[in-house]
């Protein structure tokens, strides 16, 4: 298989062009000793409904994907509308490690995992498969534990650097 030389396809562009691909937002926490790191993430995916199964990308050389190094699962919470202040927090570079849930609302799940309150919906995930690909690693495995939370809520979606909500729940 031909491997494209790195130059064929510019970065700027290719970051550009990939805002218009709509993403949900989502919340990803794991255990890290006493506390819970935390970041937002839109690049996750169901990977299967039978077994139930959830991949996650991290850039591997952060702090998040230290504590997965560590973690035995992870749990996404799936951001609802009124949720893009806890989004921006989250996914701004350099938080602190922490009191980073402090100023958050959150629940524990029937696992004891961190949830974020007022999601529309969260997965836990036992992290069973790390596969590096360029400068992420795609973090996988079974979904042990979901749950719905916010019913009636809207799904936060980020399009070209902007957050809103685009469709109805029904």
């Amino acid at each position: 298989m031909d491997r494209p030389q790195r130059d064929s396809v510019g970065i700027d562009d290719y970051r550009r062009l990939t805002g218009y691909m709509t993403a949900g937002l989502a919340v990803l926490t794991c255990a890290k000793g006493s506390h819970t790191a935390a970041i937002t993430v839109d690049s996750y995916m169901s990977v299967s409904w039978d077994p139930p199964t959830m991949a996650v990308s991290v850039y591997s050389g952060s702090r998040m994907m230290e504590a997965l190094g560590t973690a035995r699962r992870y749990t996404l919470s799936v951001l609802s509308a009124d949720q893009q202040d806890t989004a921006e927090w989250l996914g701004t570079p350099g938080q602190p490690i922490y009191g980073l849930l402090s100023q958050i609302p959150t629940e524990q799940t029937a696992l004891g995992e961190v949830a974020i309150a007022g999601c529309l919906a969260y997965f836990t995930v036992v992290i069973a498969q790390q596969t590096e690909i360029a400068t992420h690693t795609l973090v996988s495995g079974p979904v042990v534990d979901q749950g719905e939370r916010n019913v009636e809520g809207t799904p936060l979606q980020r399009f070209h650097r902007s957050y809103g909500t685009f469709t109805d729940r029904h």
